[in-house]
């Protein structure tokens, strides 16, 4: 498998406007930047801002035909002003150091762990491991994790504890291998969150980290795990199955997440 790690600027400067609040923050250092550049960006234009960060209010006033074109019209080139106005500002020129110092680190991080950690990866699920993923790193001291499709991830967190970026990338990587279910979150979890960190860090579970929504799944099938983790010939699918059918007879539905 091959993961290549990449700073795309307009992905950094949607991501470091969005996260905003206490929940938005992994970490208090740097904290101080990003608000600078977020207010620096609010300044330049609140209209844009919002926009890209989701809060744009698609009234039916803007919606109807002739505002509407207006607003996608002026969106077509001005958006592309605002954006690179921010790239030219001190406060990003900041923001993006940090996380170019912070890319080298994770590349680091995971090729030091690769192989040990694809091995055991393989090991636990029997998953062929031979695609390539594209990372696109967002600032450290901002939460980020997703899935984004066409073997993409963004991704940005501080190190809460030793080998956390080679254990949440793997749990992003999985999420291209399992259907989205809670159960199959849970899974993933599993292996990744909870076993992969054990043989990592040398540790005991539960107690469990992760989602907290998933802790009584976790749970419920651990007994299954602990037996799946024993045993020679393991079939990850055969096991979904097997917990799938669990979680009916304790009428816990494995619906998808939203």
């Amino acid at each position: 498998m091959k993961l290549n790690f990449k700073i795309d600027k307009n992905y950094l400067i949607i991501n470091t406007l969005s996260c905003t609040g206490d929940y938005g923050f992994s970490s208090k250092k740097y904290q101080k930047d990003i608000i600078a550049f977020q207010n620096y960006a609010w300044n330049k234009s609140k209209k844009y801002y919002d926009f890209l960060a989701g809060r744009t209010v698609f009234s039916p006033e803007l919606l109807a035909a002739k505002n509407l074109k207006s607003f996608t019209s002026k969106l077509h080139y001005e958006l592309p002003n605002f954006l690179s106005t921010l790239k030219r500002s001190k406060e990003f020129k900041k923001i993006y150091l940090q996380t170019k110092k912070y890319s080298k680190f994770c590349d680091a991080q995971w090729k030091k762990n690769y192989t040990k950690t694809s091995k055991i990866i393989k090991e636990l699920t029997g998953f062929n491991l031979n695609q390539t993923f594209n990372i696109y790193i967002t600032h450290p001291s901002q939460k980020h994790g997703k899935n984004l499709g066409n073997n993409e991830i963004g991704w940005g967190h501080s190190e809460n504890w030793p080998n956390y970026i080679t254990v949440y990338l793997w749990h992003e990587i999985l999420h291209s291998y399992f259907t989205i279910s809670n159960l199959s979150h849970a899974i993933i979890e599993l292996i990744t969150d909870e076993e992969l960190r054990k043989k990592l860090n040398k540790i005991k579970y539960p107690p469990f980290v992760g989602h907290q929504y998933l802790t009584e799944i976790k749970k419920k099938i651990l007994p299954l795990w602990k037996k799946y983790l024993k045993s020679s010939n393991k079939d990850i699918d055969k096991f979904q199955k097997q917990t799938k059918s669990l979680l009916k007879s304790h009428n816990q539905s494995p619906t998808p997440t939203t």
